[in-house]
C-alpha cells in the first residue's frame, strides 16, 4: 500500500520536452505571480498598521528562494518544489500582517494556493506546501499565536485547521498526478500509443508485404495515398507522390485510364447506385504478362465516402491453372469428336488454318468486302469451335469481333498474337493425336452396299455400276447432318433446354466435300440459332401448350431438278417486327416479305439485344447465305409465330455437277419424323 501511495506522490524520473517546455512556462508565470504579492501585501500591512516597510522587507526576503531557484535550478520540477513552500510561507506573512477583524479569512489563501498548486502537476508540490503550513501553525501557535489567530485559540483550533488541509491535500495530490498522466504526459502516452500503433503498423506491413494483393487508397480525385503493400510497389515499381489511379494504370491500358476516369465521374454524381457505377469501372488490367483484377471498395459512409480501397489482385497463375484445365476438357472432347468423326475434325483444322492466316494477314487498307468476309469467317470459326467444345478459342473469336463489329477497329497484334498461340497448341495436340494423315479410304453405309449388290443382280449397264462406285467418293450427307444432331444437342444441354428431339434425312445423298466444305461450315450458324433463338425453354414450351422436348429435323434431299438442305424447328419463330426494326436502323427496305427475308440474311440483323458465344451479331446467317451463293443456291425461310421456322436451301443440280447425281434419292414434302421413307431415283 505503502509502495503504491509513493509511486502515485513521486513522479518518474524521465522529464518529456512537452513537460520541461511546460514547467519553464508556469514556473516563469508563477514567479511573476509571486513578485506581485510585494505591492498588495504592502498595501495590506499599510492598511493593518502592520509594518508596511517590514512586510515589503519579509516579502522579498521569501522571494529570494524562488527567485534564485528559477534561475539556478535546470531540473524545472525543483524549482515548482520551491514554489509549494514559497506560497505557504507567503500565506503565513499575509495571515500575520492582515491581524485584526479579517485575519481568520486570511487562511483561506492557504487552501486556494494548495489547490493552485496542482497546475505544476506534481503530488511533491502540494505535499510540501501542506507541511510546511501544518509547521507554521504549530510553531507559531506556541510562540508567537498572534500571528496565526485574531483570538486566545486552543490546540484544538490548530487541530481543525490541519484536518482541513489533510483533507484538501490528497485531493489536490490526486488532481496533480491527473493532470500530469493526462496533460503534461500526454507527450509520454501518444508516444506509448504511436509505439505500439508502429508495432502494430510493422506487423499490418509484414502481412501486406507478404501478400499476393496489393492494396492502396484514393481520395475522391482518384490521387493515391502514399500507404500501399509492396505488392503495389513489385508490380508498377515507384509511383510519383501526386499520382492519380488512372496515371497508374495508363502505361498499361490507356482505354482502361479512360474509362476509369470518366466511370469516376458517374460514381461522383451519384447518378447510379453505388454498386452498379463501381462495377463500371475497369476490372481486370494487364502488365507485361501479368493480369491483374482489381476491386474497389468505399471506405467510411458509401453515401459520403471521401476515401476508396482498391484491392488489386494477380490473377495470372489462377488463370492459367483455369486455362489449363479447360484445355485439358477440350483435349478430353476434342478426343472424343476425332474418334466419332475423324474426317469431320480434318477438315475443320483444314478450314481453321486458313482463317487464322486471314486474320494475321489483313490489313488496315483492306476494302470493306474483305472486312465483312473475314467478320463471316471470324463468326464461322467461332460457332464450329463452341459446337466442338472448344470454349477457349471461340472466346477469342468473340472477343476479335467485337474489336471488328463494335469497334470497328481491326483485331489488335496482341489479339492476333493470342489467336495464333491457342490455335498452335491446339493444331500440335490435334496433330499428335492424329498422327499421319492415313491413307484415302472410302466409308460405305449398309444402304450402299444393298444398292450396289441389286444394281449388279439386276444386270444394270456397266456405266450406273461405274457411276454408283465413283459416287463413293463423295461425302454422304448423313454424316454431316449427325454431326450437326450431336452438335445441336450438346448446345441445348449447355444453355439449359434439355435433350431434343431430332430427326434426321439424309436420303443417301453424297456431295464433293472439297467444293461443300464452305457451306457445311456456315450451316453451323442455322443450326445455332434454331437451339438459341428458336426452340424455348421447356418452361415456356409447356406454358404455349407444346410438349416439353424440342424438336428438329435436318435433311437432305433432291425435289425435281433441285437439291435441297433443310432445318426445321418446332420453336417461336422468327421475330419479323424485330428484324424490320433493326433492318430500318440499318436503312434496309422493310415494306415486303421478301425484304424482311433478305435483311434476316444481311450482317448486322439480328434479333438479339446483346452478342454472346453463341449469337447474336448479325453475321452469321449472312454467312450461310453467302456459302449458298458461291454454290449457285438460294434460301428461303418460312416461319409461324409460336409454331416454328424451316429454312431450305435450294441447289440447282446442273450447277452441282455429275457425281452428285449419280446416286441420291428424291424425296418431296417437309420432313415429319424420324421415319422418312425415300425413294430412289436413277
Amino acid at each position: 500500500m505503502l509502495k503504491r501511495v509513493l509511486n502515485h506522490l513521486v513522479l518518474p524520473p524521465e522529464i518529456t520536452p512537452f513537460e520541461a517546455s511546460y514547467l519553464k512556462r508556469m514556473n516563469r508565470v508563477g514567479l511573476i505571480a509571486f513578485w506581485l504579492h510585494l505591492p498588495v501585501f504592502t498595501l495590506i500591512a499599510w492598511a493593518n498598521d502592520t509594518g508596511p516597510l517590514a512586510t515589503a522587507l519579509w516579502t522579498v526576503g521569501l522571494l529570494a528562494g524562488p527567485t534564485l531557484a528559477y534561475r539556478r535550478f535546470e531540473n524545472p520540477r525543483n524549482v515548482s518544489l520551491t514554489y509549494g513552500v514559497t506560497a505557504m510561507c507567503l500565506g503565513a506573512l499575509l495571515v500575520h500582517i492582515g491581524q485584526g477583524p479579517m485575519q481568520i479569512e486570511m487562511h483561506f489563501y492557504f487552501f486556494a494556493l494548495i489547490a493552485s498548486l496542482s497546475l505544476y502537476g506534481n503530488p511533491m508540490v502540494n505535499v510540501l506546501a501542506a507541511v510546511t503550513v501544518a509547521l507554521h501553525h504549530l510553531l507559531f501557535w506556541l510562540f508567537l499565536p498572534e500571528s496565526v489567530f485574531n483570538y486566545n485559540a486552543s490546540i484544538w483550533v490548530v487541530a481543525v485547521h490541519a484536518l482541513f488541509v489533510v483533507v484538501e491535500t490528497p485531493a489536490a495530490c490526486f488532481i496533480s498526478r491527473s493532470f500530469f498522466d493526462n496533460v503534461i504526459g500526454l507527450e509520454r502516452i501518444v508516444r506509448a500509443r504511436t509505439a505500439a500503433l508502429d508495432e502494430r503498423t510493422q506487423k499490418m506491413r509484414l502481412v501486406l508485404d507478404n501478400v499476393a494483393q496489393g492494396f492502396l487508397t484514393m481520395d475522391r480525385a482518384r490521387r493515391l495515398s502514399p500507404e500501399r503493400s509492396a505488392a503495389i510497389v513489385h508490380c508498377f515499381g515507384a509511383i510519383a507522390d501526386d499520382a492519380t489511379l488512372d496515371d497508374l494504370l495508363r502505361p498499361h491500358d490507356p482505354v482502361a485510364a479512360d474509362t476509369l476516369a470518366l466511370g469516376w465521374d458517374m460514381v461522383l454524381e451519384g447518378f447510379l447506385p453505388l454498386e452498379v457505377a463501381l462495377d463500371a469501372l475497369p476490372r481486370e488490367l494487364r502488365v507485361g504478362a501479368r493480369v491483374v483484377e482489381i476491386e474497389y471498395r468505399p471506405i467510411g459512409d458509401p453515401e459520403a465516402f471521401e476515401n476508396t480501397l482498391v484491392v488489386m489482385t494477380d490473377v495470372t497463375l489462377a488463370r492459367e491453372a483455369a486455362r489449363a484445365e479447360a484445355e485439358q476438357r477440350e483435349m478430353v472432347a476434342i478426343f472424343e469428336r476425332v474418334f466419332a468423326d475423324r474426317a469431320g475434325f480434318v477438315e475443320f483444322f483444314e478450314e481453321g488454318n486458313a482463317l487464322v492466316d486471314a486474320v494475321e494477314g489483313i490489313s488496315p487498307d483492306a476494302d470493306p468486302s474483305a472486312l465483312a468476309g473475314l467478320r463471316r469467317d471470324l463468326h464461322t470459326l467461332k460457332g464450329n469451335a463452341g459446337l466442338l467444345g472448344i470454349d477457349t478459342l471461340a472466346a477469342i473469336c468473340h472477343r476479335l469481333e467485337a474489336s471488328l463489329i463494335e469497334d470497328g477497329t481491326l483485331p489488335t497484334p496482341s489479339q492476333r498474337a493470342e489467336l495464333r498461340e491457342r490455335w498452335e497448341r491446339l493444331r500440335v495436340a490435334v496433330a499428335r493425336l492424329l498422327g499421319d494423315r492415313e491413307r484415302a479410304t472410302i466409308e460405305l453405309d449398309e444402304t450402299d452396299y444393298e444398292a450396289l449388290l441389286d444394281a449388279v443382280v439386276a444386270g444394270r449397264p456397266t456405266r450406273e455400276l461405274e457411276a454408283l462406285i465413283r459416287g463413293w467418293r463423295l461425302e454422304p450427307t448423313e454424316r454431316r447432318l449427325s454431326r450437326f444432331a450431336e452438335q445441336a444437342r450438346a448446345l441445348a444441354e449447355r444453355i439449359g433446354k434439355g435433350d431434343l428431339d431430332i430427326a434426321t434425312a439424309p436420303h443417301g445423298i453424297r456431295l464433293d466435300p472439297a467444293r461443300w466444305s464452305r457451306f457445311w461450315q456456315s450451316f453451323v450458324h442455322v443450326v445455332r440459332n434454331a437451339v438459341d433463338h428458336g426452340v424455348e425453354d421447356a418452361d415456356a414450351r409447356t406454358a404455349a401448350g407444346k410438349p416439353e422436348q424440342g424438336r428438329l429435323e435436318l435433311a437432305t434431299f433432291t425435289a425435281g431438278d433441285e437439291l435441297v438442305v433443310q432445318l426445321t424447328d418446332d420453336g417461336r419463330g422468327v421475330d419479323w417486327e424485330r428484324i424490320a426494326e433493326r433492318a430500318r436502323a440499318l436503312g434496309l427496305p422493310t415494306d415486303s416479305e421478301e425484304a424482311l427475308h433478305a435483311a434476316m440474311f444481311t450482317d448486322g440483323v439480328t434479333t438479339r439485344d446483346a452478342a454472346s458465344l453463341i449469337s447474336g451479331r448479325g453475321v452469321g446467317m449472312s454467312a450461310v447465305a453467302e456459302a449458298c451463293k458461291a454454290l449457285g443456291g438460294a434460301v428461303e425461310v418460312a416461319s409461324r409465330p409460336g409454331v416454328g421456322t424451316t429454312v431450305r436451301f435450294r441447289f440447282p443440280l446442273d450447277e452441282i455437277g455429275e457425281p452428285a447425281r449419280v446416286f441420291h434419292r428424291t424425296w418431296s414434302g417437309t420432313p415429319s419424323g424420324k421415319h422418312l421413307r425415300p425413294r430412289v431415283a436413277a
